[in-house]
């Protein structure tokens, strides 16, 4: 399950809008802000993967740990 405040927390710290990150993605913007708002919890693990590899981190750092 993706931690849609920690992605949010992460684009922030490195100054992107949910726009940036969708154009570097090729992801949604509106996907990107459901992922952030919690309303999509289990994106395709190939969409994590961009996500981390745009935003610099681990994939685990995106992963909501129970």
């Amino acid at each position: 399950m993706l931690n849609g405040w920690k992605l949010r927390e992460l684009r922030n710290t490195k100054g992107y809008t949910t726009l940036d990150i969708a154009n570097l993605t090729h992801i949604s913007k509106s996907y990107i802000e459901e992922l952030e708002r919690g309303t999509k919890h289990n994106p395709a693990f190939n969409k994590v993967v961009s996500l981390a590899e745009v935003l610099g981190v681990k994939i685990d750092e995106l992963i909501l740990r129970s």
